[in-house]
């Protein structure tokens, strides 16, 4: 993860999970970003902060970036991995800075709330919307989704990033998580599944450890 350089998080990229939480669906891509410390393997005992109220758990794919973008550029150019994130969200934090127009960095940004698996090799955009990702929570499916599924897909994610705020080598994208977020508890046990060209890889198991 020492590679890693700019954390960029898209919101409310599926339509059921602006619904859930009561935002309007966005018409343009929403993008926020995370400090690298935050950045965590997806697997071992994750440390939390047990008294910034709820943390939810956000399941996303999460692209990689190999190259430095130029206006023009296909995904296929400059993306050269693909894993599977979790973006963890202090709940409650997140609804007071909402109430004040505050940017999201205190509710994205504290240690431990970039989950990363490790990467894959990204095959195309035809196979990325293809893919299917879910996360469990103490054995039991809590999230599932599709790129397929995305409000602003792959390609326009990274236009609109590349031309605002620039995308280089060892940068990663969270590209939004579906409906199905739920708080975390201490002890819960997380895995991740990642469904893609046939092939199934499983990610975890993540032990929570609020502190």
């Amino acid at each position: 993860m020492e590679s890693i350089r700019n954390i960029y998080c898209v919101g409310r990229n599926y339509a059921l999970h602006a619904k859930e939480l009561g935002n309007d669906v966005p018409e343009e891509p929403m993008i926020f970003s995370k400090p690298t410390h935050a950045l965590h393997p997806a697997v071992g005992k994750l440390e939390l902060p047990g008294t910034i109220g709820e943390i939810h758990y956000e399941l996303e794919v999460v692209v990689r970036i190999g190259a430095s973008y130029r206006p023009g550029m296909k995904a296929e150019e400059l993306v050269d991995g693909i894993a599977l994130g979790i973006d963890l969200t202090a709940r409650d934090v997140q609804s007071k800075l909402k109430e004040k127009r505050h940017p999201w960095l205190l509710a994205k940004g504290f240690v431990g709330s970039a989950v990363l698996s490790p990467f894959s090799p990204f095959t195309g955009v035809e196979d990325f919307t293809q893919l299917t990702f879910s996360l469990l929570k103490n054995e039991e499916t809590v999230q599932a989704g599709c790129p397929q599924d995305m409000i602003f897909p792959l390609q326009q994610l990274i236009d609109f990033i590349g031309t605002n705020m620039g995308l280089g080598a060892g940068d990663v994208i969270y590209t939004g998580t579906p409906a199905g977020v739920g708080p975390l508890a201490d002890g819960d046990m997380l895995e991740m599944k990642l469904v893609a060209g046939g092939k199934e890889e499983t990610y975890g198991p993540l032990y929570v450890d609020l502190i």
